[in-house]
């Protein structure tokens, strides 16, 4: 920085101010590595961590009457594209994975229906007790998901009654005797934890043969983009997903643009000429 700031006429710490910060981030937005490429997020970050110390050092001495390091903004890590998202024949071969026959494939068949008719997370999936569930109207109340905020989601009318069936054959087998609320139950009819729901849905993918890499997120990822192909407004998913800013849920609109971008390439006369 110090460089920087003399290649621009800074000698003096009167001159460096908000606008000397504010080229010099400027500069390093736009600065190349020796192999011409810009730098990475976080190499930015630790410079710009560093003038940050610097010049809140200059102020608690007294070299400085303002606190610059206020005015100083970290990058971010852009936000990158879902991996993996499956195909509406995709999500239909890992539902039909789980035997139903059984008490524990009928459990499984109802975390994955959940899973991708919600877009929640494997700890809210698992967290989930029966009391959370109208499944005459078609709601699930998300008790402390992340950022401990409550919020409901819709369930559609197939997946309640298949929920409700559960509710009658399975759950009651299930519990082995014990009631501890919670709606999908373990071997010993307790709690499920999050990674038994992930191990439920790699379990799943693998007998369907699906080649991608599916996890719990994957149907996240899957419900959020299948519902906006569909039409769905971003600010319903982004409620229904809990996502604290509307930036997150964009996301899933480069998704799309992506597919429509290849149509366009395929049949737009245009795109031959």
């Amino acid at each position: 920085m110090v460089l920087f700031l003399e290649e621009q006429g800074i000698t003096e710490l009167v001159q460096f101010n908000r606008d000397a910060l504010h080229l010099f981030q400027e500069d390093l937005a736009y600065r190349l590595t020796a192999k011409g490429k810009q730098l990475s997020v976080s190499t930015r970050e630790k410079y710009l961590c560093s003038v940050r110390g610097f010049a809140r050092y200059l102020y608690a001495t007294d070299y400085l009457t303002a606190d610059l390091s206020k005015t100083i903004t970290l990058p971010k890590q852009p936000k990158r594209l879902p991996k993996v998202i499956l195909e509406y024949v995709e999500i239909t071969k890992i539902m039909a994975a789980p035997d139903m026959r059984t008490h524990a494939g009928y459990r499984n068949r109802i975390i994955l229906e959940i899973l991708y008719d919600t877009g929640i997370r494997a700890a809210e999936m698992a967290a989930v007790k029966t009391g959370d569930l109208d499944i005459v109207n078609g709601y699930l109340t998300i008790r402390s998901g992340k950022g401990t905020k409550d919020r409901v989601v819709p369930i559609s009318s197939r997946v309640c009654d298949i929920i409700k069936q559960y509710l009658l054959m399975v759950r009651p087998a299930m519990s082995r005797g014990k009631e501890t609320g919670y709606l999908v139950l373990n071997r010993w009819g307790t709690k499920m934890t999050p990674t038994a729901v992930w191990a439920i849905v790699k379990k799943a993918a693998h007998q369907a043969k699906i080649t991608k890499n599916v996890t719990t997120h994957t149907f996240r990822h899957t419900c959020a983009t299948h519902m906006l192909k569909n039409g769905a407004p971003i600010r319903h998913i982004q409620e229904m997903l809990g996502h604290a800013s509307l930036e997150s849920t964009q996301i899933y609109t480069r998704v799309t643009i992506n597919d429509l971008k290849e149509i366009h390439a395929r049949y737009h006369p245009g795109e031959s000429v």
